[in-house]
């Protein structure tokens, strides 16, 4: 059950903490944020200062890294995302490094690779997913399971790469903020090893944010616009059409309910019959501000792949409206609280110069899961088509055709696996 906590981020009945915030995700998107713009790289600054707008709060010693920095970014408008308290950071490290469990809304944490500056291979910046840290993600992936396998980060060193990750303070932020703290950690990797351009890896929600940094989806001009500086990404699993899972299972609403609430993602309704009462659990929902990227990678895909009608109130959930259990502002609804993002990306493809790999698995099964995707051909949690999809990603002028591959791997495995760790290899430039 470790492991389902891990997919499905955690929230609490008795313990809330809500910080002020945007009644939606892109409340502060900006008719202003043109289409993608690609400048020349900046050249790498000084390793001993630091760029505009970023100051350095802590620096703290990891197991698993040479080192792990706080940064604050006070260049821009960070709007305070609404949070859960079960959302907290709960790594030993990370908190350390965060100075709290909970985060405030600039922070952001780079990790340099025990080998970045030995080595003398490309730099590689990792993104992890949704409710998840760049130790978990790459350097300790099957710590959550009790093992002690080694990830990405130990994978990529031996070859000779130089690696950094960044871990983002909020599990369920904004992928417009995201975005900007790649942006940060991009340009501080830069400096720090004296190079013009990175490789970035995604996984699944990281890898929505890569692409949502090189493209130039931003919520207006006060955010960094992609610089020119990644001349390759690759993405794991990421949810490029989005996903639905929780309209389309709501019987997992109640699993939600269970342990206080104890699951790691919002859920579709925002009244449940419990024990013979009416619960009301709109904090705990899609439609509440504590879950924007869940509102932003929302996408009704009930068209290709029909809900089954013998799941609890299968209509009212996905229509909205007064069920026998439960009662459902709709899919649409928590579409357009997310400003309606897929739909708003697809405008926004990756530049042409940049080397695209889109990774997509098949294996439905995941360990510890009750149930995962099978309406459709999944990696679990994602449906292939929409972790493999490359036809919004295509920039007028792409000479080289981005590379898509179809794996036997699922939702998690795919960014640890022996044969994932060698196969990303391959496909390095």
């Amino acid at each position: 059950m470790k492991l389902f906590a891990f997919i499905i981020l955690a929230v609490n009945m008795t313990g809330i903490q809500v910080r002020a915030g945007e009644t939606a995700a892109l409340k502060q998107l900006s008719s202003s944020a043109g289409g993608a713009v690609t400048a020349a790289p900046e050249p790498a600054a000084p390793a001993d200062r630091a760029p505009s707008g970023l100051s350095l709060v802590r620096t703290v010693k990891s197991a698993y890294w040479d080192r792990i920095e706080c940064w604050q970014d006070t260049a821009r408008p960070f709007a305070m995302e609404g949070l859960l308290n079960k959302a907290r950071h709960e790594n030993p490290e990370i908190v350390a490094a965060f100075g709290t469990k909970l985060p405030q809304d600039s922070l952001f944490l780079l990790h340099y690779g025990p080998k970045w500056k030995t080595n003398t291979g490309k730099v590689v910046v990792l993104a992890h997913g949704v409710s998840d840290n760049a130790t978990r993600a790459w350097a300790a992936p099957t710590s959550m399971q009790g093992g002690s396998d080694p990830g990405l980060l130990q994978t990529l060193e031996a070859a000779g790469y130089r690696v950094f990750a960044v871990t983002f303070p909020h599990k369920q932020g904004s992928l417009f903020h995201e975005a900007q703290y790649l942006a940060d950690a991009v340009q501080l990797a830069r400096q720090a090893a004296g190079v013009s351009k990175v490789t970035l890896i995604g996984h699944s929600a990281g890898g929505l944010v890569a692409r949502v940094y090189v493209s130039g989806y931003r919520l207006n001009a006060s955010w960094t616009p992609y610089r020119g500086d990644v001349e390759q990404l690759i993405t794991l699993a990421a949810p490029h059409r989005g996903q639905d899972f929780a309209f389309r299972h709501p019987e997992f609403n109640y699993f939600f309910m269970k342990d206080e609430l104890a699951a790691n993602a919002p859920m579709s309704w925002d009244k449940v019959l419990y024990y013979g009462q009416w619960k009301d659990t709109i904090e705990f929902s899609i439609y509440s501000d504590n879950f924007p990227m869940q509102q932003q990678v929302l996408y009704d895909w009930t068209a290709k792949y029909p809900v089954k009608t013998t799941s609890p109130d299968y209509y009212t959930t996905l229509y909205g409206g007064q069920g026998f259990v439960s009662h459902s502002l709709g899919i649409a609804n928590a579409v357009a609280r997310g400003g309606n993002f897929i739909n708003g990306l697809r405008a926004y493809p990756v530049p042409a110069d940049i080397a695209v790999t889109v990774v997509a698995g098949t294996n439905q099964k995941i360990e510890g899961v009750p149930q995962t995707e099978t309406d459709g051909p999944s990696d679990g949690l994602v449906f292939t088509e929409s972790a493999s999809h490359t036809a919004d990603l295509t920039a007028p002028g792409r000479k080289d055709p981005i590379k898509k591959v179809v794996v036997n791997e699922n939702h998690l495995t795919i960014a640890y696996s022996p044969a994932m760790l060698k196969l990303i290899l391959s496909q390095l430039k």
